[in-house]
């Protein structure tokens, strides 16, 4: 899964559009929307978009077991 597909679908979970998220990330909408598109941001940018929903990004060896509403992502 990349970057984007499970940023919106953890978003959907969660009740969120994409404007009440950018709001309370203190973004302009057209942000977040571009960040999505381009689907790979930074390790902070994501982590700061992440933090309201709240995920935080880890880093984990290949192969652990992950707590459910855990995703993989792609790099």
């Amino acid at each position: 899964m990349n970057y984007s597909d499970a940023y919106r679908q953890i978003m959907k979970s969660r009740g969120y559009t994409q404007r009440e998220l950018a709001a309370i990330i203190g973004i302009a909408q057209g942000s977040l929307s571009c960040s999505l598109k381009d689907g790979n941001p930074t390790l902070s940018t994501a982590s700061k978009y992440l933090g309201p929903l709240g995920y935080k990004l880890a880093l984990v060896p290949v192969g652990s077991r992950l707590p459910d509403g855990s995703h993989v992502l792609d790099c």
